[in-house]
């Protein structure tokens, strides 16, 4: 419920969405945070010089009055913090959220961890959103909390589930598992001749997936992505030990999803998501076995209700919420 002492919330910057659907949450329940999107804190440049001073003037304008707005910004990806407190900007206590390459990749450098943990050291609080960075998020703040990424099942589509079509979720990069996928899907064409596989002509290895007899089809919006997802009999997910907001999506439509490895226990409750996982034998299996009963499968994995219960914004928000409000008190 909002309250008397609510502060002034700025979102700032993104990843994956999950600003916007908690910003998006917080206007459900009555908080009205206000949001900049990636986009809106580094804008792609115009290849024109003059163009590109122009929008940096305008870009540090809008920001600078949207900073000065608030009383409370939470920040998305620890690389955006310098921008934040350059001498630009208004000065304004922050929360970090911890997003990945951030944490995984550049604290990881030592050339570039002073940069980070800098960034990480004046925040109010800290949160990681993937499980395979909670080692170095803890290494690099004690306290920093586990939270998820988000859905929003409003933008997403219905599980039609249509016969003998297989989807790669995942853009085809070392980041997402790509080389096992590739295997993998080299073996479903092998064994599987009359099933269609598809994926996107998105990555580094996108050629190397197409000459494994995957029919990549464009990037498009979300909407038509999520439309083609939901017409699809089984979803395969990143070769990794944690998933990301395409397969939880691809999970929330009802969609069976298939996915390499093992994945690593949530810290709160020690669920994994429910998904056929295993070697590349039992994989292949599990999903020879899945297209003559996909809705079987999905039934039985019931990923959809495990997705709906651990992804959603709602809860996150009021708990936010209240730390923000401690947080403006001190």
């Amino acid at each position: 419920m909002p309250h008397s002492t609510d502060p002034r919330v700025l979102h700032y910057h993104d990843c994956a969405d999950v600003g916007l659907a908690l910003v998006t949450e917080s206007r459900r329940q009555g908080f009205d945070w206000d949001y900049l999107s990636a986009q809106d804190v580094i804008p792609i440049r115009p290849a024109n010089p003059l163009a590109s001073k122009l929008l940096t003037a305008r870009t540090l304008v809008r920001n600078n009055r949207r900073v000065a707005a608030a009383e409370i910004v939470h920040a998305h990806y620890a690389m955006v913090v310098p921008i934040l407190r350059s001498i630009y900007m208004p000065k304004r206590p922050y929360f970090l959220t911890l997003h990945g390459t951030d944490i995984r990749t550049h604290w990881a450098n030592p050339a570039m961890r002073p940069t980070v943990q800098a960034c990480i050291d004046d925040a109010i609080k800290v949160y990681y959103t993937n499980l395979d960075t909670r080692e170095n998020a803890e290494t690099a703040r004690a306290d920093a909390e586990y939270m998820p990424a988000f859905i929003d099942p409003s933008r997403l589509s219905p599980w039609s589930q249509q016969s003998n079509r297989i989807i790669f979720l995942s853009r085809w990069e070392d980041n997402k598992g790509a080389s096992a996928n590739i295997q993998l899907a080299a073996e479903l064409a092998r064994l599987l001749p009359h099933v269609t596989l598809e994926g996107l002509d998105w990555g580094r290895y996108a050629p190397q997936a197409r000459a494994a007899g995957v029919r990549l089809l464009p990037r498009m919006s979300h909407g038509d992505y999520a439309r083609w997802v939901a017409s699809g009999t089984i979803g395969i997910g990143q070769a990794n030990p944690m998933l990301g907001v395409s397969e939880f999506e691809a999970m929330a439509t009802g969609l069976p999803v298939a996915v390499l490895g093992s994945r690593i226990p949530r810290p709160d409750d020690g669920s994994v998501p429910p998904t056929l996982e295993g070697t590349l034998s039992e994989v292949v299996e599990q999903i020879v076995l899945c297209l003559d009963d996909p809705a079987g499968y999905a039934a039985a994995l019931n990923a959809k209700d495990w997705v709906l219960d651990h992804h959603l914004p709602g809860p996150y928000v009021e708990k936010l919420q209240a730390e923000y409000r401690s947080a403006l008190s001190r």
